[in-house]
């Protein structure tokens, strides 16, 4: 009778997870995991194919990760801004998680842009924008949340929630009085010499 697998899928998936917290997604391989889990690598392939099917189940661990942190956002207004305000604590408190789910090579940042578009349902009803406005807002606002959660992946203290907050009001009120006036951006083109 062959012997019971000693660790689980999940005990698996658990240990490629804090693998990835504690010092990156290119840290995970079959040999860090079985150190992780204090055996050697080949009870992995007891459960899973391959690495690849490793791998994948951490990402989807780490994606839960993400829209635990954003559970309930749309219950606030502006939700977009909440949104922000989350994406960025979330590159300060799990910063290899988000380079993992949003910088890497192998990123899917279409979880939060879900969450994010989703957010926007609140500017079409709060703020009276049309369709195309609301999705216009979210193609201006996107880059400003994520290039601030970047920085804070290696420079938290860049931006204190203070910062934070008043950098996405400031860029929201500002794209929204433009969106609203209905006067289009002079388009300036760099001179590269």
């Amino acid at each position: 009778m062959p012997r019971k697998a000693r660790f689980s899928r999940e005990d698996i998936i658990a240990a490629g997870l804090r693998i990835v917290r504690e010092s990156g997604s290119d840290a995970v391989s079959a040999r860090s995991l079985g150190r992780e889990l204090g055996t050697s690598s080949s009870p992995m392939f007891t459960m899973f194919k391959d690495m690849k099917e490793i791998q994948e189940g951490i990402w989807k661990a780490a994606e839960k990760v993400f829209s635990d942190r954003m559970a309930g956002v749309t219950g606030y207004f502006p939700a977009f801004k909440e949104f922000g305000m989350r994406l960025v604590s979330f590159a300060k408190d799990e910063p290899n998680l988000f380079q993992m789910l949003f910088m890497g090579k192998e990123s899917r940042p279409e979880i939060a842009e879900t969450i994010a578009k989703t957010c926007l349902v609140d500017a079409d009803q709060g703020y009276g924008l049309t369709e195309p406005q609301a999705e216009l807002l979210f193609r201006l606002m996107w880059p400003v949340a994520c290039g601030i959660a970047a920085i804070c992946v290696k420079h938290p203290e860049r931006f204190s929630e203070e910062l934070t907050g008043e950098t996405l009001s400031y860029h929201f009120s500002g794209i929204m009085s433009i969106i609203k006036s209905g006067r289009a951006v002079e388009n300036v083109k760099p001179h590269l010499a």
